[in-house]
């Protein structure tokens, strides 16, 4: 196997990084083995949620090079490999990237019913049965022409002049009020506007503060990560109040203006419920909805610095001077601000899929097989800071380079290249970002003037 030189290890791995790796890449060629039926597991939890750090990933690229063993799966980081796998039907299982997920608090499962857990299904053409079925459903109820419709009406508009009014008014710099603050600014604002948008709920309403509370301030997606379970039945910080509040939240959308027509057993979506689409939102918008487009706006607007990726400067970035200078009327640029925002600073940097026939590849020098049913990881992110495709700017900040567009991977796809499991909600995040910025620029430009 030719190695390239973004392929070959950058620094020396530790005795650890090492040791680690070596395991799991045995473990993972053998998962019948007593030793690995019981380390992985534990191995792949702890290491799954330090895999959520962008650092951590590059930094093992950096270390063991793009092919090694994370958190109980198989990393095959290569560009063309990559590019070809988030182009490609997938077979999945219970994880969100390196992270492991609940099977038993996923979506209708919970009821016991059937799985709706669109992360967790596989593709019809890897043995999949209702992904396509289930996504269309939610496509042409929620992601649809009416909802691009209300992202310019004068709601959303006025939701929009708030949240500039929010800004001016209050402390807006790095880890500052206006992006935590769960009853004005940043977050509430997302609330408000893509509850508005993707199903017509009135944002005076008042039941966006149960929204809020669930997705923001009690931390609802953790209600489908692994471990939760300990956490809600020992009501720490909290958490013991997630399930009914799922259920309440789900009555919000069931009842919500854009189901108002929904036509429950239709074939063409393996006879979903209205109910079943309630819940699948419901995860849905705590997962990626609420959760990708708050944190790419935090990165573009100042609230968080870029990551301080080994032996690189990137963290020393100032992202606000790049939106001072942009031209605020000319979208395209915009676009391209974000999407380079998101290139250095991945709102979600991995996902995954299950092997459908066993593969060999070469891992720490050694060419090793892996059998059906091994899990991959798909890291986007190594795609994204690849030097071998970027070229040694890969780490600079740099909206104007070529192929942003076409090869950006931040969507779950490779630009608009997928097949079928690219972002939904693309579209939407995207047209509200550069509203936002757009609109919340002007409003700190005209401060800085009249200081």
């Amino acid at each position: 196997m030719s190695m390239s030189p973004d392929t070959l290890p950058k620094v020396t791995p530790s005795f650890l990084g090492k040791t680690l790796n070596n395991f799991q890449a045995w473990a993972l060629e053998k998962p019948d083995n007593l030793l690995s039926k019981i380390f992985l597991p534990p191995i792949s939890f702890i290491e799954g949620m330090l895999g959520n750090n962008p650092v951590y990933l590059d930094g093992k690229r950096q270390a063991l090079g793009l092919n090694f063993c994370c958190a109980g799966e198989v990393v095959l980081g290569e560009f063309p490999t990559l590019e070809t796998t988030l182009t490609s039907p997938q077979a999945r299982t219970w994880r969100l990237g390196t992270t492991m997920l609940s099977k038993d608090h996923a979506a209708v499962i919970d009821d016991g019913g059937r799985n709706v857990f669109l992360i967790s299904l596989s593709d019809s053409a890897a043995g999949g049965q209702d992904h396509s079925a289930f996504r269309k459903c939610m496509n042409d109820y929620l992601i649809n022409d009416a909802a691009i419709a209300r992202q310019q009406d004068p709601t959303a508009q006025k939701l929009l002049e708030n949240l500039a009014t929010d800004y001016l008014e209050m402390p807006h710099s790095v880890g500052e009020a206006f992006f935590t603050d769960d009853q004005k600014g940043w977050m509430v604002f997302m609330v408000r506007y893509l509850h508005y948008v993707l199903f017509g709920i009135d944002p005076e309403k008042e039941e966006i503060a149960i929204l809020t509370n669930l997705h923001y301030t009690k931390k609802g997606t953790l209600h489908y990560f692994a471990g939760s379970s300990i956490l809600e039945k020992l009501k720490i910080a909290g958490f013991g109040e997630l399930p009914e509040l799922i259920e309440q939240v789900a009555d919000i959308y069931e009842n919500s203006p854009a189901l108002a027509n929904f036509s429950d057993n239709n074939p063409e979506y393996n006879n979903m419920t209205r109910r079943e689409l309630a819940k699948l939102m419901v995860s849905v918008m705590s997962i990626a909805g609420l959760q990708g487009p708050l944190h790419l706006g935090r990165t573009a607007m100042g609230y968080q610095p870029l990551p301080a990726y080994q032996g690189r400067q990137t963290n020393k970035i100032d992202v606000t001077a790049h939106w001072d200078s942009l031209d605020l009327d000319d979208r395209e640029a915009i676009k391209l601000f974000l999407l380079e925002c998101g290139r250095l600073f991945m709102p979600v940097s991995a996902s995954h899929r299950v092997a459908t026939e066993p593969f060999t590849v070469n891992i720490a020098g050694k060419e090793r097989t892996f059998p059906t049913g091994t899990k991959i990881l798909i890291p986007m992110l190594l795609g994204m800071l690849s030097e071998d495709f970027w070229g040694t700017s890969a780490y600079s900040f740099n909206p104007q380079r070529e192929n942003l567009c076409p090869f950006h991977m931040g969507f779950n796809s490779v630009g608009d290249r997928t097949a079928g499991r690219i972002c939904p909600g693309k579209a939407v995040a995207l047209e509200m970002l550069i509203d936002v910025i757009s609109t919340v620029g002007k409003a700190r430009r005209t401060k800085k003037a009249e200081t």
